[in-house]
């Protein structure tokens, strides 16, 4: 006979606390997503901490992936917080992130290309400024209430929707966090807007302005054409897809241009995961993010 016990880890994802609140921001409802490090004390400056975008989805790879390299002792132990919705729907989230993860768009250009035949968020798109109000004004100060932070160990991750945030994140907010990790990001959306921000970007850069580590991640198999019958749109459209989005080509071109300006103050790398596609990526993502970000 054995000892069994029903207790859940103190370490792993399904412990996690849960905050819900209502953003004064924008009146609508978010849900946190938080696990905390136990294995070592607290450190005296706080814990390190990686807010995840689209908690809904990869809360529970981020926290078992960061406990995981956290056995080693040369990788820090970071809280997680998972950003999402009080939801169980997988659908519903993808809806929601669509409105917080994008910037303004015309109706003219929504009307263009792959992007007419996707479905459009009911309440609109180009909600990110004020998801990144959200997190300055409510998210953050949740948290630090609730564990001691180290505001110079703070890291952006997201995949997608969630990876082009993470650059805008880069370009524009970058004192907000000292770390960014954007995974797949959406450079496409919106013909490419979020690259304007990118030489303003460059010249704080090269002026010593900005410093900041970026790691930017993309499957390889993004840019090859594949299609699945049954899927809600046509072989055509999946075609005009790939070649529109050049998921790869431009994570690719970002990060030569980027590498071009590192200097002792600002680092970035990217990496292309090898036989991975968009929907595979997050899991090798999140792992190459979390040791980037936290392996010393």
């Amino acid at each position: 006979m054995t000892n069994e016990s029903s207790s859940p880890s103190a370490e792993m994802a399904l412990n996690a606390r849960i905050l819900d609140f209502k953003s004064k921001v924008n009146g609508r409802a978010y849900r946190l997503f938080v696990s905390i490090p136990t294995r070592r004390p607290t450190p005296a400056e706080g814990h390190a901490v990686v807010y995840l975008i689209d908690g809904n989805l990869h809360f529970g790879i981020a926290v078992d992936t960061a406990r995981i390299q956290a056995c080693w002792p040369d990788v820090i132990d970071p809280v997680v917080v998972g950003i999402g919705y009080p939801t169980d729907s997988v659908s519903t989230a993808l809806e929601l992130r669509m409105i917080d993860l994008t910037t303004p768009i015309s109706e003219e250009r929504l009307k263009k290309g792959f992007i007419a035949k996707m479905p459009h968020p009911s309440e609109g798109w180009g909600g990110m400024d004020n998801y990144f109000r959200i997190i300055e004004e409510e998210i953050k100060p949740r948290i630090e209430a609730l564990v001691s932070i180290n505001k110079q160990e703070q890291v952006l991750m997201g995949h997608s929707l969630g990876g082009l945030t993470t650059l805008h994140a880069l370009f524009r907010y970058t004192d907000s966090f000292q770390q960014f990790v954007a995974i797949s990001p959406s450079i496409w959306y919106n013909d490419r807007a979020v690259l304007a921000h990118e030489e303003a970007f460059s010249s704080r850069v090269r002026s010593g302005q900005v410093k900041a580590r970026a790691l930017i991640t993309v499957g390889e198999m993004e840019s090859t054409f594949r299609f699945v019958p049954g899927l809600p749109a046509g072989e055509q459209d999946f075609r005009d897809m790939t070649e529109e989005c050049r998921m790869v080509p431009n994570v690719e071109e970002l990060g030569v241009r980027l590498s071009a300006l590192a200097n002792s103050q600002f680092e970035v790398e990217t990496l292309v995961h090898a036989g991975d596609d968009h929907n595979m990526v997050p899991p090798a993502g999140i792992a190459r993010g979390i040791k980037f970000s936290m392996r010393r």
